[in-house]
């Protein structure tokens, strides 16, 4: 590819999304368009770098310049969050770990004793404005025990003036800035960077990025990040989606199933609710995918009490038969009804607030459902309807599958200056 098309006009250029199984590679017009795209399973002999170099050198790229490069190959940080003052605090640390594509396992307040909790990569204590007069949050840090929970990484990101404390009373912390400050709005990007780049440091050591030459590796992000930006450039009348009134994108892989949502479709009366002056939200179901989650996608549908009425609407043949044996354990699932379960599953645990910060959806406010990822080819616009009619019998929603990767050709072209 050369320094002009064919017909003269501004450089065109590649696309690339790094995967757990797949690699996509996209030709975008200079004016963000699509071109053409490619699938290409991961070739793990090979590795990502000699595959990827492989890939570009095919389609006659010259100048890595002209490359653009996404990754979710790391299946994303696992985040634990500790609040040093209750709710506001963890919800704005909470939507920076999501903007930046880690998935938070848990919100907890810092006095908190849990018995038990899951692992994470990172552990991140944080919350309150920085200012001088702070003794009685000191006490109550100097009582938190970092034993109580399993990571990798500990990370304080809370009121300046207790940072050097944290640090003496646990040794080998990282300190990044107070992304609330000197005040409540939560607008300084600060986890929201240090997690971007812990993402991509993971990523690096997990799945031999390194290997990649530097002029491509420096400018990889998170693919969760780049989703999140294609859905707000659709939402702001910046893409060829259309989106009118109340949406939710769900982004289906192997490992995760990502919803992003505009804030007006949570119920009036959830308990948990989006951070405070935000119109879009994403909520991570960790344990809903089709490869890697693939097991306790499967537990969930075989214990759900509508496993029958979700069957008879996705099942060709014998439904009887087909509910016995995956009760039993014994049916072999197709990718499809794998995919099917994914959204079922999460739009039904949306719709209850089912989940740790989730809050609780109305779904019969969406008028629009995109859905989204390799899982979601898969997936019959009417069939997705059948389902959603079992969670909200009068909604009647548009639905969108996003066969040509729209969303995530949208947030990879989108130049850095555009909002988050």
């Amino acid at each position: 590819m050369g320094p002009a098309d064919s017909a003269g006009s501004l450089r065109s250029r590649i696309a690339v999304d790094i995967g757990s199984t797949v690699i996509k590679i996209a030709r975008v017009q200079a004016d963000g368009g699509l071109q053409e795209q490619t699938l290409h399973g991961r070739d793990f002999d090979a590795g990502i770098a000699r595959q990827v170099e492989g890939l570009l050198d095919a389609l006659g790229v010259v100048r890595d310049d002209d490359v653009l490069v996404c990754s979710s190959a790391n299946g994303g940080l696992r985040v634990g969050i500790v609040s040093l003052t209750p709710l506001f605090s963890g919800a704005a640390l909470r939507n920076q770990v999501l903007l930046a594509g880690g998935n938070p396992l848990f919100v907890h307040d810092l006095d908190e004793a849990p018995s038990s909790v899951p692992a994470v990569d990172i552990l991140l204590v944080g919350g309150g404005i920085d200012c001088d007069d702070a003794d009685p949050l000191r006490d109550r840090l100097n009582r938190f025990d970092h034993r109580r929970y399993r990571y990798g990484t500990l990370v304080y990101a809370g009121n300046a003036a207790l940072a050097d404390d944290f640090v003496r009373t646990h040794p080998g912390a990282a300190v990044i800035p107070n992304p609330l400050r000197d005040g409540l709005a939560g607008r300084n990007p600060t986890v929201f960077e240090a997690l971007r780049r812990a993402y991509l440091d993971d990523l690096v050591h997990k799945e031999g990025i390194s290997e990649l030459r530097s002029s491509l590796a420096r400018g990889i992000r998170p693919t969760p990040e780049v989703v999140s930006r294609g859905f707000l450039r659709a939402l702001q009348n910046r893409s060829s989606i259309k989106i009118a009134g109340a949406c939710i994108l769900m982004d289906i892989g192997g490992a995760t199933t990502d919803f992003h949502y505009t804030v007006e479709i949570v119920s009036d009366d959830s308990e948990q609710r989006p951070f405070e002056g935000s119109s879009v939200a994403r909520y991570v179901f960790v344990d809903l995918g089709v490869v890697a989650s693939r097991e306790s996608t499967l537990l969930q549908l075989r214990t759900h009490p509508r496993l029958y009425e979700f069957l008879a609407r996705t099942v060709s043949g014998d439904v009887q038969d087909a509910y016995r044996l995956l009760r039993e354990g014994e049916y072999a699932p197709s990718s499809a009804l794998l995919s099917y379960a994914c959204v079922f599953l999460g739009l039904d645990r949306f719709a209850q607030g089912h989940g740790p910060g989730l809050p609780k959806a109305s779904l019969g406010k969406v008028a629009e459902l995109i859905l989204s990822g390799g899982a979601a080819q898969m997936l019959d616009p009417e069939v997705v309807l059948r389902l959603f009619a079992l969670l909200a019998p009068t909604a009647r929603p548009e639905v969108l599958i996003d066969r040509r990767y729209q969303v995530w050709v949208d947030g990879i072209t989108w130049t850095d200056d555009a909002p988050r």
